[in-house]
């Protein structure tokens, strides 16, 4: 990974804003961070994965009381369990309390994101004090292999995570500061560092090259290729596509 500083450096010396050898100013170079931290910011469910949609933690029961759901399961008659089945790739983590472990995705696309927000806790029987434990499911979280989470008032802070199929962690999204490491794979630089300098030539009444253009939008479309996340497709049961298929050597009807 590389770190921000290095970024702005070479974003400037992209635009011809600073000569080689020549570094930034203080205030130019916090200029330029603030630049980056939103164009980071705004890749995320953008150029990069999906919006996220909410997953609540526990699951409200919305049967009766007795011999209710878990949760909202079929067939699951514990309604005291506290481990919780996979959320899907692309989720905000809804915490309404009760002390309970939530494993994330067993199959993490690259760049799928997750979060975790604290909830109101109303009707889940959430009390100050109970922990979430998010669990890697073999991976890493932030490079542990487990994050905790207290149920709190005030409310802890929401977290972000997208997924680092190379590292296989998932890494914190946080603004960065000058000296933090650009939280993306070094192979995609370029692609930063053409943004970072289209971004700043107009506060210095530059003109980008045109082959920084053509650089940007290089690194842009391999950026894209890596992070696509798979569309899922649901059918009704009316809707399975029934074909007559080769399967293996001989033939298979389904």
């Amino acid at each position: 990974m590389t770190s921000a500083v290095s970024i702005i450096q070479a974003a400037f010396r992209e635009g011809n804003l600073i000569a080689v050898g020549v570094s930034p100013t203080t205030p130019e170079q916090n200029e330029a961070l603030d630049k980056l931290n939103r164009l980071v910011r705004g890749l995320l469910g953008y150029k990069m994965g999906e919006n996220l949609s909410d997953w609540l933690a526990p699951q409200p029961q919305r049967t009766a009381p007795v011999a209710a759901n878990y949760p909202q399961a079929p067939l699951c008659n514990d309604a005291t369990s506290n481990i919780y089945l996979y959320p899907p790739n692309n989720r905000r983590i809804v915490y309404g309390g009760t002390t309970l472990t939530v494993y994330l995705p067993q199959s993490p696309n690259p760049g799928s994101q997750m979060a975790v927000v604290q909830g109101s806790g109303a009707g889940d029987g959430g009390q100050v004090g109970d922990v979430l434990t998010l669990n890697g499911n073999g991976r890493t979280i932030e490079g542990a292999a487990t994050q905790t989470f207290i149920f709190a008032s005030p409310a802890f802070t929401p977290q972000r995570w997208f997924y680092r199929d190379d590292l296989a962690d998932w890494v914190l999204v946080e603004d960065m500061e000058l000296g933090d490491e650009l939280p993306y794979p070094s192979e995609f630089d370029d692609f930063f560092i053409c943004a970072l300098s289209k971004r700043l030539a107009p506060a210095y009444g530059k003109i980008i090259a045109k082959e920084t253009v053509e650089t940007a939008l290089r690194a842009e479309s391999a950026f894209y290729a890596r992070y696509r996340q798979p569309t899922e497709v649901v059918y009704g049961s009316e809707q399975i596509p029934r074909s007559y298929q080769s399967y293996i050597a001989g033939q298979w009807w389904w």
